[in-house]
């Protein structure tokens, strides 16, 4: 019965064997070649007329847009180096005027320190002339009054050592001729 079921489906389905491999047997294989040359030159007339002009002007605006960006990044790049030329000479022009502050500082610094040095040394040195002055005034004065004071002590000497009296214009003047010498 099973023999009988198959039989009876190839003869409704039109004869045996595989359908897909009966085209070229039937004749409609002119047909389907005739269909696919219309459907392929149908949709590479769409494809030509509607789909590449489209994304021919995506990519020509894709590519203006690329040109640009690239030259607003060459113009913003020429920009920043005259900036950053601009910065590098304001920052040597700085270093310079702190640099000759700092030298005219030291010029008046070295000038203010030369003249309270002579200042100072010129004080020293008339303190020191007053000193001397002042030291000579007392030397004076002590020898003036060690001069008196060897007097009488060479009046008594010669008195009690020698026993003879001496004048005390004699010793004054022996004083002095001695101390004259040393």
């Amino acid at each position: 019965m099973a023999r009988a079921t198959t039989e009876t489906v190839e003869q409704e389905a039109g004869g045996g064997g595989l359908p897909q491999i009966s085209v070229f047997e039937d004749g409609t294989y002119t047909n389907q070649i005739a269909w696919l040359l219309l459907t392929f030159v149908l949709l590479y007339v769409v494809v030509s007329r509607l789909v590449v002009p489209r994304v021919t002007t995506v990519l020509e605006e894709r590519e203006e847009k690329i040109a640009g960006d690239l030259d607003a990044a060459a113009r913003l790049r020429e920009e920043a180096e005259g900036v950053r030329e601009a910065y590098e000479a304001s920052i040597a022009e700085a270093r310079a005027k702190a640099q000759q502050t700092l030298a005219d500082a030291k010029d008046a610094a070295r000038a203010d320190i030369a003249k309270a040095q002579a200042e100072l040394d010129a004080k020293l040195s008339a303190d020191a002339d007053a000193a001397e002055k002042r030291i000579a005034e007392a030397k004076a004065e002590a020898l003036a009054g060690i001069e008196g004071i060897a007097t009488e002590v060479a009046t008594d000497l010669v008195a009690k050592l020698g026993g003879a009296d001496v004048s005390a214009d004699d010793v004054t003047k022996a004083v002095s001729a001695a101390a004259k010498g040393a």
